[in-house]
């Protein structure tokens, strides 16, 4: 599979953590994984067939050509892909869509809607200028384009960003209670904050970044022990993870097999 990434313009990373493409022609292969319970917000442009998707078990259903990806509690979703994939992605900061539609995350958390349900209008332009540029730097310079007309009709940067940015940057390992302190807010108007602008809780949000992030160690070096891994990331013990593996992929360690050796994780 070919794989670009790029990190937005430094004046958009308050909104936008990067862009990807993934291309690949699968012909009558089928290419699945498991989505996990993971942190991201993703707006997904299809240049190519779009995906088919089981919700929750059910059949599978194909995706919309320009669809929204919220921040996932559990493991709901199975992605399959077969044909010609080429897909261009934008991946948010925990608080970019709340920032620039002013949409109340917790409607997309477990949701995974057609973006004109979130973005209106602004997503039919941002698909139509993403598709006619004809290469990946130029569907980055249409998507930055498009992030920074939206961005000025917006407030300034706020404190519940700079907390969630920060839990992204340390993998969930902070203290709640020091995001608190270095606010400004009380601790009951930070929860509130928090939630509706990145969709969970603090300690949800923690827990789902450092689990995503004991998947891409393991995706990165296969060969590490589970144990090396949840040492590394500051989990109690082993039955910590365990536990956080039944609720956050429905599966102890042991069983992250097969399908789960296709997880593809933003960069």
């Amino acid at each position: 599979m070919d794989i670009k990434r790029a990190l937005p313009h430094p004046k958009l990373r308050g909104v936008l953590r990067s862009f990807e493409e993934r291309r690949v022609e699968l012909g009558s292969a089928v290419l699945a994984w498991p989505v996990a319970a993971r942190p991201h917000q993703i707006l997904d442009i299809h240049l190519a067939e779009p995906y088919r998707v089981r919700i929750d078990g059910g059949e599978a259903c194909t995706t919309p050509d320009v669809g929204v990806v919220g921040p996932q509690t559990y493991c709901r979703a199975h992605v399959c892909l077969s044909g010609s994939v080429h897909v261009f992605n934008i991946l948010f900061q925990p608080t970019g869509l709340n920032r620039l539609v002013g949409i109340d995350m917790t409607t997309l958390v477990n949701q995974d809607p057609a973006a004109s349900d979130v973005l209106g209008k602004s997503a039919t332009s941002l698909g139509d200028a993403v598709r006619m540029a004809p290469d990946f730097d130029l569907r980055v310079a249409a998507a930055e384009r498009w992030a920074e007309a939206m961005l000025e009709k917006r407030g300034p940067d706020c404190a519940i960003a700079a907390a969630s940015r920060r839990m992204i940057s340390v993998q969930g390992r902070t203290r709640i209670e020091d995001l608190v302190a270095n606010s400004g807010l009380s601790t009951s108007q930070f929860q509130r904050r928090f939630a509706a602008q990145v969709g969970m809780t603090p300690k949800l949000f923690a827990r789902t970044i450092r689990f995503d992030r004991a998947l891409v160690a393991r995706r990165d070096a296969p060969h590490r022990s589970w144990t090396d891994i949840v040492h590394e990331l500051g989990y109690f013990d082993q039955a910590h993870f365990i536990r956080e593996c039944h609720a956050f992929a429905g599966l102890p360690p042991s069983s992250l097999i097969g399908d789960w050796d296709n997880v593809f994780f933003p960069g």
